[in-house]
Formats: structure tokens, sequence, C-alpha cells
């Protein structure tokens, strides 16, 4: 009888015991969780308000030259009208082109990059470190260095193409459409391509160097190691290059607003400042919103797209 009592007050005692933790561990949890409230609230209110507005404008006329009229309420108008405005689909044209050859130059020289600093060489140390500081600098102060760089008149690139006797006059590279558009490509692909190596880099040293040295020995060579053992290994990462270097060059702004102002002749207007212009010069903000998810839809369906092959890829 008095072991029964014993085992029953041993269970009981556990059971106890068990509460008071649980309770424990439900007050620590309240009260970590109003400690973080504060943060919560402040990064929902600075992320979802702003969300929500634009969503709000999207569907509502509101020019800020005319506020005796007012928010009008107008439907599904601002998107009509976005899609039926050349001025967008120019400079769809012109982000398109400047998407494709940023992304595949960032990639290209990414690659080159990471496969160089892969090697073990003196000061590789250095070479990583300097690589990176492109990458570190801000949009705008990228946009100023070439700005300098491309100047007609005094410009470090016309100086070397001058002096090394490529070119016998100076060259007005943001002047010419053609060119312009293709300086600010360049421009962006230096900034970016560090980014894209310091990742390539990463999964190159996780390849096994078993691999290369059973290639080796079965007779390969350089250029077929690299097509059958590293390009297949980085195509997964590669794939989520594409996909982040994708959006990065669709919502390029700051350095088009710096080097060229969508000139000349809008041959380097691209979406993100023809929004810009449209909202923040014309006070059409509610046009603006709408060209702005009108955006994000095509971007979402480069992105599903991007997905898809890198989950055939994974499957495989």
């Amino acid at each position: 009888m008095n072991l029964e009592l014993t085992k029953e007050t041993k269970i009981n005692n556990k059971k106890t015991n068990q509460d008071k933790s649980h309770k424990k561990l439900m007050s620590e949890s309240k009260f970590a969780f109003l400690l973080l409230l504060p943060t919560i609230i402040l990064v929902l209110g600075l992320l979802m308000y702003p969300f929500i507005y634009s969503i709000y404008l999207s569907f509502i006329n509101l020019n800020l030259t005319k506020p005796w009229i007012g928010p009008q309420f107008v439907g599904l108008k601002n998107f009509t009208d976005i899609l039926k405005n050349a001025e967008f689909w120019s400079s769809m044209k012109v982000t398109g082109y400047f998407t494709i050859f940023s992304v595949i130059g960032s990639l290209l020289f990414g690659l080159i990059a990471a496969l160089i600093l892969n090697q073990h060489f003196k000061f590789r140390g250095i070479a990583r470190s300097i690589l990176l500081i492109p990458w570190a600098i801000s949009g705008v102060i990228n946009g100023l260095i070439w700005q300098w760089i491309l100047h007609p008149n005094y410009g470090v690139l016309n100086a070397a193409l001058t002096q090394l006797g490529i070119t016998k006059d100076y060259i007005a590279w943001l002047s010419d459409p053609f060119l312009a558009v293709n300086m600010v490509i360049l421009a962006d692909v230096w900034k970016s391509f560090p980014f894209v190596a310091l990742l390539l880099l990463a999964a190159l040293q996780s390849i096994p160097s078993e691999l290369y040295e059973a290639a080796r020995v079965d007779g390969a060579n350089a250029l077929s190691i690299f097509r059958r053992i590293t390009l297949p290994l980085l195509t997964p990462i590669a794939l989520v290059l594409l996909v982040l270097r994708t959006i990065d060059s669709f919502r390029i702004f700051d350095l088009i607003y710096v080097l060229t102002k969508g000139g000349p002749a809008n041959a380097t207007q691209v979406v993100g400042y023809y929004l810009y212009k449209e909202g923040f010069e014309f006070a059409n903000f509610g046009y603006s919103a709408a060209g702005s998810y009108v955006i994000t839809f095509f971007i979402l369906i480069l992105v599903f797209i991007y997905v898809k092959k890198l989950d055939q890829n994974e499957s495989f």
C-alpha cells in the first residue's frame, strides 16, 4: 500500500514539475515576445504601410499639382493607361536590353574572376579583398566614378585610349545613344560582378578535389574538366545568381539618375527612371504606383521561370 502511494506521489510530483517548467517556458516566451513587440511593430509599420498605401495609390488618381481635386477612385484605369503608353514600352525595351547584357556580363566576368581567385598564388587574400571594393561602394558613388571616367573632355577612358593610340579624338561616350546605354551597362557590370564572383568562388571551393584528380587520371584536359565537372556543379548557384541579378537589373535607378538621367533621347531611360519621372516630376503618383506593380508582375514571371529551371536541375 505504501509502495503504491509512493509511486503515485512521485508521478504527481513529476507532473507538477513538468507543469511548472512548462509555465516557466511559456512565461519566458511571452516575456521575449513583449521585448520584441516594439521592433515587430516598427518593422511591420515600415514595410506594410508603404506596401498597402502603394496598392491604394494604384487604384486612384492623385495629382499633387491639383490638390483641390483630391484622390479619385479610377479602378484599373492606371493599369490600362500604362499598358497603352508607348513611352512605357520603350523604357521596357531599354530595361530588357540593359538587363540581358548586364546579367550576362556580370555572370561571365564573375565566373572568370572566381576561377582565377580559386587558384593558389601569392597575395591571393589581398586580391580577394580588393575584388569586393566595387561591390561595397554605393550606387551613387559608382555613378560619380564612371561619370568622371567617361567625361568627354578630361575622362580617364578617353585619355587612356588616345595615349595607347586606339583612338585619335576624345569620344563623348554619354552623348551617343548606343554608346551611352552600353557604357551604363559596363558601369553596372563593374559594380555587380564581384558579388557574383564571391558566390561562385564559394561554390568552387565546395567541389571535392577528388573529382578533379579522378578526371586527370582518366586523361581529361582542362577544358573537358571545366565542361563536365565544374560547370554542372556551378549551375545551381548560377541560376540563383541569375534570379538575383535579374531583379537587381530591373530595378536599376541610381546609376541612371547620376550618369545620364535617361538620356540622350531616352536611350538609357529604364522603366525605374520612367516611373520616377511620372511620380516625382509630374506628380502622377497613382500612375507611377500602378506601373511599379506591372513591373513586379513581369519580374515574378521571370523568377517563376528561373525557379522552375532550378527545380528541374536539382531533380537530375
